[in-house]
């Protein structure tokens, strides 16, 4: 635990200024999306155990070559967003 006070003020403010910096520096996780992610794989998970594995996995591989423009796009997005302009 740190107990010099300007380190902790040194903390405080940077967890107001960056809270994602200062998550990343005291290792701990962001908020993830889990229960989101089981609601959007669960209609993906039923058919592939109802279908022969042949079938699931072409079905699979179907829908992440037409899903990687959206995937790249956002993966583009998230990255422009994050960096400031140097000045």
């Amino acid at each position: 635990m740190d107990d010099d006070p300007v380190l902790r003020s040194l903390g405080a403010d940077l967890e107001r200024d960056d809270p994602a910096l200062a998550r990343l520096l005291t290792g701990r996780r962001a908020h993830q999306h889990s229960t989101a992610w089981l609601l959007l794989a669960l209609p993906l998970l039923i058919p592939a155990l109802l279908l022969p594995a042949r079938v699931a996995l072409g079905l699979l591989a179907l829908l992440l070559i037409l899903s990687s423009p959206v995937l790249v796009a956002w993966l583009c997005a998230a990255t422009e967003g994050g960096a400031a302009p140097r000045t």
